[in-house]
């Protein structure tokens, strides 16, 4: 195989980023809550944890069950007992094994008590609730140069023939477009490539004339980023390449230089002369 490389006249630096992290931004909390009446709550005495727990974080949209775990009836009733019910949620009586469960309740603070026994005193916090999201991490891009992409196509193909083209690309998860012409005929046109360690190979459709020095086939390889298929692409886009196969030999010094072998040969085996020298 016998390829010539032209340079391009473009030359870009991709950015180099590093995996960044994202801080944890998770509420350690539920969306919903469940609270007891405390046992023997119905007399004073068991303040701060007349509620068991007394305070409770859900999430936005959240609700809270109120069981009645005691031998007497109580209520949940929203505000406190300075101010009187704020109209949140009420209960009404809750009978022992009972329960009520709050509506859906939007983010803020919300004081509640039990209207039978106001030493009873609790607070539901709610939070917005903002589930973690871990940064996609960011591939490390590399410098790239058109010497960086390098082609390899096989020479002296003939008319009928299809031609292997090879491409590699410094860097991982590199997209690029081919294109390849012989004969004034488009033989290869493949767009939207895309190689996660760099390399690719391709056929042309078949020639219509031999390759030769006046007819070479011309092979050009443009870069589009670095990155996965449906995502942003970083690095030199449009960077280019191109690449000339033809012949080892021309079709006229082919026939030269079988003829000259053939009469040396002929000449010698007449003449019985050595070609080397006596000493």
């Amino acid at each position: 195989m016998k390829t010539k490389t032209i340079g391009s006249l473009i030359v870009l630096l991709a950015i180099a980023t590093t995996v960044a992290s994202a801080p944890s931004a998770f509420a350690e909390h539920s969306m919903n809550a469940v609270v007891e009446n405390a046992e023997g709550s119905m007399v004073p005495g068991c303040e701060p944890d007349c509620f068991l727990p007394a305070t409770v974080t859900i999430g936005v949209g959240g609700m809270v069950e109120f069981v009645n775990s005691d031998t007497a009836a109580h209520t949940s009733t929203a505000g406190s007992p300075a101010d009187g019910p704020s109209g949140v949620w009420d209960s009404s009586l809750v009978m022992p094994g009972a329960s009520f469960t709050t509506p859906a309740l939007e983010a803020g603070e919300y004081p509640y008590f039990c209207m039978v026994h106001p030493w009873m005193e609790g607070l539901v916090i709610v939070e917005e609730h903002v589930e973690e999201v871990e940064a996609e991490p960011v591939m490390e891009m590399v410098s790239l140069t058109a010497a960086d992409i390098a082609i390899s196509v096989n020479d002296g193909a003939k008319s009928g023939e299809k031609v292997a083209v090879d491409v590699t690309i410094n860097g991982e998860h590199v997209n690029y477009d081919i294109v390849a012409t012989h004969n004034g005929e488009t033989i290869l046109d493949e767009s939207g490539n895309h190689s996660h360690d760099g390399t690719g190979s391709h056929t042309t459709s078949a020639l219509s004339a031999d390759a030769s020095d006046d007819n070479p086939i011309d092979v050009t390889v443009t870069f589009q980023g670095f990155g996965f298929p449906d995502d942003d692409k970083t690095g030199p886009i449009g960077l280019t390449n191109t690449a000339q196969a033809v012949p080892e030999f021309g079709t006229i010094a082919a026939m030269i230089l079988v003829v000259a072998i053939v009469s040396i040969i002929a000449i010698t085996s007449k003449s019985r002369l050595s070609l080397t020298p006596k000493l």
